[in-house]
């Protein structure tokens, strides 16, 4: 399988640029370097598989297709692997008329001639040319120089001269060369110049200094990790790239975003983000090792054909030299030279000796901020790792241990609690890994690495039956490991795990600590909360377990989170009470997180009851609480996350995302970036896409995902996503997005607050499609899922969505009673929700006008105010676009060309395709353009003028708009199916829709039948 091309946008236009200049202004050379497997080859594959800009030159029209302007990822354009060994070579007459000509250099110990890529392009150009037309471009018809290589030219005249021989070749290579360019113009690439010949280098070098005439691009590729300081060809490259017309490229590792495209082009889906993550993190980047990995997943041993490319240097390393760089694979990516030095014995001298070979090579090199030495690519230390025998990684484990032991000081300051664990579970001793496990975990933890302690406890937990006296080793006994292993899991967001530690924690207690199960069933209870359950039951298991008199910290925290997640779950009059009650024993007990919790949850019922000032104002005082806790770290996040979410309800967005920045912020600080992290994160989406920031949203929304969040918070950034993808008019994205969200949000979760922008998002999505009955079926199902009368906030947009439907079914049952019934049926239905439907604060103010403007009881210049003054622009841009069709209706067509003219400003530059797709078309029906703001009162023309229509199509229109098959127009019109069809796509065409459904719901819009409707 050929390596997709994924993010060389950069490095193709450089090489676009080359070609151009080397065609307008004279022969250029690009020089491309780069460790094995970055994706040199497949970069220059790419640029010479590609029409280019030829100018004057080109001999046909031709279609370039669009230029993306982020990372491209396209499918493989040459065929079969890339090897290292004599390839095929290829000559290829590309559309814009140049030659693309490749010749690859052979391995060392290959057996071949001197030359062989020169070689290899004369051969294809003379055979492209022909032997009789390149003979006349040649001196003497190449007889004195390249007939030596090419026999075609005939037979060479006189034996080589030592002296002016190899001038004469030179000669023959260079004019059959600009001969040839003066024609049309040349791309020659040459592969693997780590490689190359001294012969090939010289000649090499000959033409980039003596090519003068236009229409030549050289193009090199070469390995630098197989470049040893002394290599000729650095100093050939180096002496190169001073000249004018040497461009040298060194494509970089990918970032993670460009890994996960690379993935997902090569497994043909979206990767997990876990899998992503962790393959970018052991390629560092690079494609070639990425994809071996996708290939063979992650978590197994490196790639036996990669491991043989990764060891091939090495192989050819003194046997010294070899030792001490399985020494270092051994302590790791970062070896320091004291602790390799304790680990081989050697001495300073000895040790600098033997690593002089590696270093010049590249396999190792010296860091610039540190005594120590760095692995190439880390997955060159792990194939030499791997290439260790069992007894060797053992011994020198066990060297490092020991090492460490006595002198901690041998790895950086922090670092050695895990290295030792590390080297004594490596060598085997189970007892001295136990022991460093423990002490590792603690480390972490007091560094806030949540993720690294609870790995290191796993390691507890899994020795622990292993060590004989392991409770009396640590002194502690082994529920203590459990439980900080739950309070690990669940600040590292995962949750699974936390789970079944807590049950596991629990089952063992027994009854015999009620406080410690109290504890362990809160834990429990959050942590299957992320998974999205209930999860009252734990709560309130635990709240049972404990005296109500004297308040206690224990009951109280249970209290606390009980409260809260009672609110979630819409009960807002027990959540009130239970909350009441733990600021009370918050407050009895000096408890700062007990109380910031409950001013937290009655901060949110503050809101749910309309009070919006109030709500922020205990918002507040739940983070200045927090603030001054000692055990506090989660609680602040979210209450500052809850403080951002008030004011975006509110409409204060610039707030908002000030607000849920900082609580990004104070997650990372404690270490809880993939759990509170992300939650704040994807609350903190919600502002910027209000405030028309969707570049930022997204880019915020990725990166939290990539973080492989609990499912609740990926659910809900999931959400948030696939409403950006929707307004900019990927559908397809939107719904990967919404199938994700709801695999979380199941009907079996109870947290029916988060369900509200789902079913929203899944209807609008439906309706974008043209999936009318979908979309009716999501808000069927919403209404009766959920309590639509009770959070106004997420209700209304809701709602709005079910308007926008029932207008839509109406367009498409002008002639069908009953589907005419349905569509009555659902707007009187959603008409009756709204108003039983409170109203607070601007944000809902402005849903409520727009949910009357569609509904008909109101004006779209109404809606457009209010969102104007909460400055949500897509939301301004949409009443824009109505409020402008009904002034063209009412003959205003100065209002509604200044109407238009905004909208398709602010749909412009958010990106909106598919509004700025409706815009264009209303612009073209109503005859609006920038132009005609100030032109007289619209004269409503003939439909058939107005639209492009002839009649017959116009009465075709109608019966497609009355929901008629081409079969049934067909009858009804006396013609053919066929003329039937061919009527409907000349009318899809001409209104520029994609479909019949799209067809009907415009003809409605526009009451082209009104006048037959009664």
């Amino acid at each position: 399988m050929a390596m997709s091309f994924v993010a060389r946008d950069a490095e193709l236009d450089a090489l676009h640029e080359a070609f151009r200049r080397a065609r307008e202004a004279g022969p250029v050379t690009v020089l491309v370097g780069g460790e094995a497997g970055i994706g040199k080859s497949r970069l220059v594959a790419e640029f010479a598989a590609r029409p280019r800009d030829t100018g004057p030159r080109d001999t046909g029209p031709r279609d370039t297709g669009p230029r993306d302007t982020g990372p491209r990822v396209t499918g493989p354009r040459v065929t079969g692997p890339r090897v290292t060994g004599p390839r095929d070579t290829a000559l290829r007459d590309e559309a814009d008329g140049a030659w693309v000509l490749e010749g690859g250099c052979l391995e060392p110990g290959i057996d071949g001639l001197a030359y062989a890529p020169h070689v290899m392009i004369m051969r294809l150009l003379v055979h492209r040319l022909g032997a009789e037309r390149a003979a006349r471009l040649l001196p003497g018809g190449g007889r004195h120089g390249l007939a030596h290589w090419l026999p075609v030219l005939g037979e060479p005249e006189g034996d080589p001269d030592p002296v002016t021989g190899r001038t004469r070749l030179f000669e023959d290579v260079l004019a059959l060369l600009e001969g040839a360019a003066a024609e049309r113009p040349l791309i020659l690439i040459f592969e693997d110049l780590h490689w190359a010949d001294p012969s090939s280098r010289e000649l090499l070098a000959f033409l980039v200094r003596n090519l003068t005439r236009p229409g030549v691009l050289i193009v090199g590729t070469y390995r630098t990790s197989d470049l040893a300081d002394a290599d000729p060809l650095r100093s050939l490259v180096a002496g190169l790239v001073r000249l004018p017309n040497v461009v040298h490229l060194a494509p970089a590792p990918l970032a993670r975003e460009e890994v996960r495209e690379l993935l997902a082009a090569r497994l043909g889906r979206d990767p997990a983000p876990a899998l992503a993550h962790e393959i970018h993190r052991r390629s560092e980047g690079n494609p070639l090792f990425a994809e071996a990995l996708a290939d063979e997943g992650p978590a197994t041993a490196t790639p036996v054909p990669l491991r043989d490319l990764l060891l091939s240097g090495l192989r050819r390393l003194p046997e010294e030299t070899r030792q001490v760089v399985r020494a270092g694979s051994v302590i790791g990516g970062t070896v320091g030279h004291e602790l390799l030095a304790a680990v081989t014995g050697l001495d300073d001298l000895a040790l600098e000796a033997a690593l002089r070979p590696a270093v010049d090579i590249g396999l190792l090199r010296p860091a610039d901020d540190c005594y120590c030495y760095l692995f190439r690519h880390d997955l060159v230390r792990q194939a030499v790792y791997e290439d260790l025998l069992p007894s060797e990684r053992r011994r020198l484990h066990a060297r490092a241990g020991g090492a460490l032991d006595l002198d901690a000081a041998l790895v950086p300051t922090g670092r050695a609690p895990a290295a030792k664990a590390a080297h004594w579970y490596a060598a085997g001793d189970r007892r001295r890994a136990l022991i460093a496990a423990w002490r590792a975990a603690a480390a972490a933890g007091a560094a806030y690495a949540h993720p690294e302690r609870r790995r290191m406890l796993s390691r507890v937990l899994e020795l622990w039956e292993r060590v004989p006296d392991a409770a009396r080793t640590l002194s502690i006994d082994h529920v203590v490991v459990l439980e900080r292993g739950v309070e690990a899991a669940l600040a590292s967001g995962e949750a699974e795990c936390g789970v079944a530690l807590a049950t596991a924690a629990i089952e063992e207690l027994g009854d015999r600590d009620a406080s410690r199960v109290a504890a362990l069933l809160e834990l429990r209870s959050t942590l299957r909360h992320r998974l999205g359950e209930d999860a009252l039951d734990d709560l309130r298991s635990g709240i049972a377990l404990l005296p109500a008199d004297p308040p206690s910290r224990a009951r109280g925290r249970l209290l606390g989170m009980l409260a809260n997640r009672l609110f979630l779950l819409s009960q807002p009059a027990e959540a009130r009470t239970v909350a009441t009650e733990a600021l009370a024993a918050g407050r009895a007990t000096g408890d700062a997180r007990m109380q910031a919790w409950a001013l937290v949850t009655l901060a949110s019922l503050a809101g749910f009851d309309g009070d919006l000032d109030a709500s922020i104002e205990m918002y507040e005082q739940a983070v200045e609480v927090a603030r001054g806790g000692a055990d506090t770290a989660a609680v602040l996040t979210v209450a500052i996350m809850a403080e951002a979410d008030a004011h975006h309800g509110a409409g204060r967005h610039e707030r908002a995302w000030e607000l849920a920045a900082q609580s990004i912020a104070a997650a990372e600080r404690s270490g809880l970036a993939r759990d509170q992290g992300v939650g704040s994160a994807a609350h903190g989406a919600e502002p910027l896409v209000a405030l028309g920031r969707w570049a930022e949203a997204r880019a915020l929304i990725r990166d939290s995902l990539a973080l492989d969040p609990p499912p609740l918070f990926r659910a809900v950034s999931l959400i948030s996503l696939g409403a950006v993808a929707l307004a900019e008019g990927d559908l397809a994205e939107a719904e990967r997005a919404a199938t994700s969200a709801r695999a979380v949000l199941h009907d079996g979760y109870g947290g029916k607050m988060f369900h509200f922008r789902l079913y929203d998002l899944e209807a609008a999505l439906a309706i974008a499609q043209g999936d009318l009955k979908r979309a009716d079926d999501a808000l069927e199902r919403a209404f009766a899922d959920l309590d639509v009368s009770f959070h106004s906030r997420f209700a209304w947009p809701l709602l709005v969505t079910g308007a926008r439907l029932a207008a839509e079914l109406r367009a498409l049952a002008v002639r069908d009673t009953a589907a005419k019934a349905h569509a009555d049926a659902l707007l009187g239905r959603v008409k009756a929700l709204a108003a039983q439907l409170p109203v607070h604060g601007p944000v809902q103010v402005a849903q409520r006008a727009t949910f009357q403007a569609l509904t008909g009881e109101s004006d779209w210049d109404v809606a457009a105010k209010a969102w104007r003054d909460l400055k949500q622009p897509y939301e301004l841009a949409c009443a824009l676009w109505h409020a402008a069709e009904a002034a063209a209706e009412a003959g205003d067509k100065a209002g509604a060309a200044e109407r238009l003219q905004e909208a398709q400003s602010i749909a412009s530059g958010l990106g909106a395709v598919p509004l700025s797709k409706e815009l264009e078309l209303f612009a073209t029906r109503a005859r609006l353009t920038r132009e005609q703001s100030a032109d007289p009162p619209l004269a409503v023309p003939e439909d058939n003028e107005a639209l492009g229509l002839t009649p017959r199509e116009m009465e075709v229109l109608r019966l497609v708009a009355d929901g008629l098959s081409n079969r049934q127009i067909a009858e009804r019109l006396y013609i053919s199916a066929k003329t039937s069809g061919v009527h409907v796509s000349n009318i899809l065409a001409k209104l520029q829709v994609a479909s019949r459904t799209e067809a009907a719901a415009l003809a409605h819009r526009l009451r082209l039948f009104d006048a037959d409707q009664g």
